[in-house]
């Protein structure tokens, strides 16, 4: 087996391991297809990208996540399911994870890959990651 299948099985194995402790009792706890969730992010987690990925939150997040991440923005009460609390997600979840589901939404959530460029993706989720 190549060291990519090894990495991409290995990464699949740990979100499977430690799916419940992530879901915090939800049913169907959202994940993106290994191969994403597997992506290196290419944009370099720097202060720029930091203060880039923290006025986007705020103008595309902050309403549904809360200005501090937490899922309990004003926005996001009256949603099914309520907003993910983006601080207990991050440690858990991979660059890839986060930057697909930015892009492609689920539900309430929208996907932003036709309003942001990548490079805002992951500046997002530099952002998101070390806030």
């Amino acid at each position: 087996m190549d060291e990519r299948k090894t990495s991409l099985l290995l990464i699949s194995i740990s979100l499977i391991l430690t799916l419940p402790t992530w879901s915090g009792g939800r049913e169907g706890h959202w994940m993106a297809p290994a191969i994403e969730a597997g992506r290196k992010n290419p944009v370099p987690a720097d202060k720029p990208s930091f203060e880039r990925g923290a006025k986007l939150y705020k103008t595309h997040c902050a309403a549904c996540h809360g200005g501090t991440g937490r899922g309990d923005g004003p926005a996001g009460t009256g949603l099914t399911p309520k907003p993910a609390d983006l601080t207990r997600m991050a440690k858990h979840h991979t660059d890839g994870d986060f930057a697909w589901k930015i892009a492609n939404g689920r539900g309430a959530m929208p996907g932003w890959k036709s309003s942001l460029t990548d490079g805002q993706i992951w500046d997002l989720v530099n952002f998101i990651k070390n806030k």
